[in-house]
């Protein structure tokens, strides 16, 4: 049985989860749900798609990701189904998949739009509940993607990372963790971070690179090797977002000499 993984921007506090849960055991009673989590700030895609992208590859192949971070709910947005990479994703055309499709090897998508597959009354305000929901259900029961509706084609987009090249770089923020830990989108090469780069977030610059927190000093913000394979900025046992006062979208310039 397929596991269906949610993300969602609902947080734990309402009702809005568990009764997505419900609806999907009640048509599959044998789903397999993981919460991926629940906690994307309000209404942020941005933030939906470096998640949903640092995470899908420890997932099996088969797995079907529910993604419901959905401004745009009740508009005349699509809604896309697909295959990315043998995994299904569910998810509002808002470029919440933005990041994994633009690294896919082998894409499909179509937009949802059979009833069929959907709960019988849709409200205007809760397609988690009465579409994502039920069609992921559908999904791990066997529906085939060309049943839910006809497939299109999704706009060829660039990576959000950058490879570092000599000279000046100008990536940007793509992530802050509960630590403050600041994901940039540059990828980490231990070649280069052993020559003389200087990072500048707003008017701080950086110099020193190392490959854990626990080795780097203490009130010092610094580079780390970060798991997703990305630069991090971090302080530890400290918030280097706090120290930079930074947030997702801002600038980041990476000088190589």
């Amino acid at each position: 049985m397929p596991t269906i993984v949610l993300l969602t921007d609902f947080g734990s506090k309402d009702y809005f989860v568990g009764v997505m849960k419900g609806v999907i055991y009640s048509i599959n009673p044998l789903a397999r749900i993981v919460d991926l989590t629940h906690e994307i700030e309000p209404q942020n895609v941005r933030q939906a798609a470096f998640v949903l992208w640092a995470s899908r590859k420890y997932f099996p192949e088969d797995s079907i990701f529910v993604n419901v971070v959905d401004p745009g709910v009740g508009s005349k947005r699509k809604i896309v189904c697909g295959s990315i990479d043998g995994q299904l994703f569910v998810a509002p055309d808002n470029g919440l998949l933005d990041y994994v499709a633009a690294e896919a090897g082998e894409i499909q998508l179509h937009e949802a739009v059979n009833y069929r597959y959907f709960r019988n009354d849709v409200s205007t305000t809760f397609h988690g509940r009465d579409i994502f929901a039920p069609l992921s259900a559908h999904l791990s029961r066997g529906v085939k993607l060309n049943e839910v509706g006809d497939r299109f084609s999704y706009p060829k987009i660039a990576r959000f990372y950058s490879k570092i090249e000599k000279g000046k770089n100008v990536g940007r923020v793509v992530y802050v963790d509960r630590f403050g830990n600041v994901f940039t989108s540059f990828l980490w090469n231990d070649e280069l971070f052993e020559n003389n780069v200087t990072v500048k977030v707003g008017t701080k610059l950086i110099r020193k690179f190392y490959a854990s927190y626990s080795i780097s000093p203490t009130k010092a913000v610094v580079g780390i090797k970060g798991s997703s394979g990305l630069l991090e900025l971090a302080i530890n046992l400290g918030s280097a977002a706090k120290a930079l006062r930074t947030s997702i979208g801002q600038t980041v310039t990476l000088t190589l000499r």
